[in-house]
Order: structure tokens, then C-alpha cells, then sequence
């Protein structure tokens, strides 16, 4: 759960946790199937390979916002005095980075998405101070 999207709106009623909470482990789990009950009390209304399909990932497009709509923004905090000030970061190595990412030659989207954040910070921590 930490490194993913949940979303369980409707299994958020307090009173259906309660009462799923007194159903024997057998209803809720058979063999490997999980949500035992749950796909069963379904299988009228959805395919059977929507109920019983692997668990699917979510991917956010960061390489592609990070070329596109994010571009600017990416370089401004890149190449901008913040990052470099930090002391943190070697600024020929960040803009190597950029450069590699906005070309297509590497996948930088994870690390320059975190040098993004962190710039953010810093520009909220000069705010403060």
C-alpha cells in the first residue's frame, strides 16, 4: 500500500467492516482466491474474467508529463539556483540528467520527479524562513 493506488470506497461503511469482521476465514478466502464472498456475490453481474483476473498495477505517465506539461517546470528546478545552493547535488550531473530524460536516451523520470519535489520543498522552506 505504500508504493501503490488503493481505492475501496464502498467497502469504507463501518457497519459492513463490522459485520464481514464476524464471517468465518472460509467465506472470505478459498485456497488462493481471495475476496471469496465478494467475487461470488458478483459473478451474476461481472465476467468472469473481470472477477477473476490477476491484480493490475497502476502507472502514472511521469516520463511523458515530465517531456510534456511538466517540461518547463523540470528545467526551471533543474537548472535553477536552488538545487545547486542545496550543496546536495552536482549540477552538471542534474543537467546531464535532464538532458538524457528530455531526449528519450534514458529514463530519468523517478529521480528527476524527486529532484522536482525537493525543489518544491526548498522553495516553501525559503517562504518560512
Amino acid at each position: 500500500m505504500a508504493h501503490s493506488l488503493e481505492v475501496r470506497e464502498p467497502l469504507m461503511d463501518h457497519e459492513l467492516i463490522e459485520w464481514l469482521a464476524t464471517l468465518p476465514t472460509d467465506l472470505k478466502i478459498r485456497g488462493q482466491e481471495g475476496k471469496w464472498l465478494l467475487k461470488k456475490a458478483f459473478e451474476p453481474h461481472l465476467p468472469h474474467d473481470i472477477l477473476y483476473r490477476p491484480k493490475m498495477g497502476f502507472s502514472v505517465p511521469l516520463a511523458q508529463w515530465l517531456r510534456g506539461p511538466l517540461a518547463e517546470r523540470l528545467k526551471s528546478a533543474i537548472t535553477g539556483p536552488r538545487l545547486a545552493e542545496s550543496g546536495y547535488f552536482n549540477p552538471v550531473r542534474l543537467r546531464s540528467m535532464l538532458e538524457k530524460h528530455q531526449s528519450g536516451q534514458r529514463d530519468f523520470s523517478a529521480p528527476l520527479w524527486s529532484l522536482l519535489m525537493f525543489d518544491a520543498f526548498l522553495k516553501n522552506a525559503e517562504k518560512i524562513s
